[in-house]
């Protein structure tokens, strides 16, 4: 039996949320304690970290949500490929670790970076039990939602007892993993009273080559955020990672929300596709479409005209220096938005993940080209590298677009009044905050009064145009919602 659609997206929304309330109430306090050098350091460990964990991690969540979803109905099948994903991941984690071991030792084994990379390396084992792909295919948001929200309390708890200065950077990351690892081994043995392991038919090598894919794919940020950290780390200073991922911090826990619509309808498109109900697929991808915009542009120009005081509220004034960057990432948002449509609802979702990987690389090293440029020119800061990564974000969203409407012939238009007048009407919130900042004094008081004042003439002008997302809402809220 299919579950709600808009159930599944209101548990989805709700965790997110979550998500995103305790890194704003708990990320000030950490950012506040241990400062922007920790803070540099724990970033730029955590960027080494990430290269070597998508490679552990090797594209089995994205890759065992697609298939699951084609084939939940067939029990056996379905144990069969979890049989084969988890204990390839075993294989991939811990030869993972092993190499990664070996470049810590010798990278960084006379640098106090060393310490916080083999914190980081405990994430390796606790790992081989993430298997919440299995839970997203069958749209278990619920138990993902109860279960997550639990567990991020205890961290929150533990963190405020144990986090006191600037010298427990180590026990934040230690607590990071642990929580982490909680959430794992909860979920493994939640999946394992559905799905049980059958090693009759167990094969890696069908599963290789798209796997391959979509580690590509689905980490395009090796050659796109995660190169700028790494670079800020390398050339620039890690006090610069640490104003680059505040920033990134923001925008990312927003961001979440509208990504959540994103990510709970990939199990429904995939199953739309594989039965080959191309008509409901475009209509529900419309749908998407349109209210990820009504979403995402108020969030991403509301932050923008924020940005300033946002950092100095969340981090301190240590942190001013952000502000600028955040106002670029808030732009990067947009991008972050329709790239993840284009390639994970349409190009993944159709099974063209080798295109897909193309146009990532592509446009990827010509983000590593304009890094490389600025940084010739003594111009790379946290700033000039967001920037050449939105430019570059921008490249892959028109070369995506360009293959889905003329190769996969999908007659889906991501640029057209319908998805745009929602960022006309967001545009208003500039002149807005301009002119509440000249009568109202205070970091905090401005910025709360930018947020509701914007809010309110957002949705005045949604009900004054009479716009369809003020009815579909209305609509729900009344109960009158037919099932997807």
């Amino acid at each position: 039996m299919q579950k709600s659609l808009i159930k599944n997206a209101i548990y989805k929304i709700t965790l997110n949320f979550f998500n995103l309330i305790v890194p704003v109430i708990i990320g000030a306090y950490v950012y506040r304690t241990l400062g922007s050098d920790a803070i540099g350091r724990v970033k730029t460990g955590e960027t080494i970290f990430n290269y070597f964990f998508i490679f552990a991690a090797f594209g089995v969540y994205q890759y065992g949500l697609r298939e699951v979803s084609r084939i939940k109905n067939d029990k056996e099948k379905v144990n069969q490929l979890f049989t084969s994903l988890f204990t390839l991941g075993l294989l991939t984690n811990l030869g993972t670790l092993l190499i990664y071991l070996a470049v810590s030792y010798f990278g960084y084994g006379s640098k106090a970076l060393f310490a916080v990379l083999m914190v980081y390396s405990i994430n390796f084992f606790l790992n081989i039990f993430y298997v919440e792909w299995v839970n997203e295919a069958y749209e278990d948001y619920g138990f993902i939602t109860v279960k997550t929200m639990l567990i991020k309390i205890i961290y929150v708890a533990l963190l405020l007892l144990f986090v006191k200065s600037t010298d427990d950077y180590l026990v934040f990351i230690g607590l990071l993993a642990t929580t982490t690892g909680l959430n794992n081994i909860i979920s493994y043995f939640y999946v394992r009273r559905r799905v049980k392991f059958d090693f009759r038919n167990i094969s890696f090598r069908p599963h290789l080559k798209p796997l391959l894919m979509v580690v590509i794919f689905s980490n395009g940020n090796i050659l796109y955020t995660q190169l700028d950290r790494f670079m800020l780390g390398q050339f620039v200073s890690e006090r610069s990672v640490s104003y680059y991922t505040m920033a990134q911090q923001i925008a990312t826990m927003i961001n979440a929300l509208m990504l959540s619509i994103i990510q709970v309808t990939i199990p429904r498109l995939s199953f739309l596709v594989g039965g080959e109900n191309n008509e409901q697929y475009l209509t529900l991808l419309k749908k998407i479409a349109k209210v990820y915009s009504a979403l995402l542009f108020p969030a991403a120009i509301g932050l923008f005209v924020i940005a300033d005081p946002a950092v100095i509220i969340y981090g301190g004034k240590e942190f001013s220096l952000a502000g600028a960057v955040l106002s670029v990432f808030s732009i990067y948002m947009i991008t972050i938005g329709f790239e993840s449509i284009l390639s994970n609802q349409v190009i993944y979702i159709k099974q063209k993940e080798n295109i897909l990987v193309r146009l990532i690389f592509v446009c990827g090293l010509a983000n590593l080209a304009l890094k490389a440029l600025f940084l010739y020119f003594g111009a790379l800061d946290a700033k000039t590298a967001i920037l050449t990564t939105a430019v570059s974000n921008l490249l892959l969203i028109a070369s995506e677009y360009i293959y889905i409407r003329k190769y996969l012939k999908v007659p889906f238009q991501l640029i057209s009044w319908t998805n745009l007048k929602y960022l006309v009407f967001s545009l208003i919130f500039i002149p807005t905050a301009m002119a509440l900042r000249s009568v109202v004094s205070g970091t905090l008081v401005e910025t709360i009064s930018i947020i509701v004042v914007c809010g309110g003439l957002y949705v005045l002008l949604l009900l004054l145009t009479k716009d369809e997302m003020v009815t579909l809402f209305t609509a729900k809220l009344k109960g009158k919602f037919t099932r997807t």
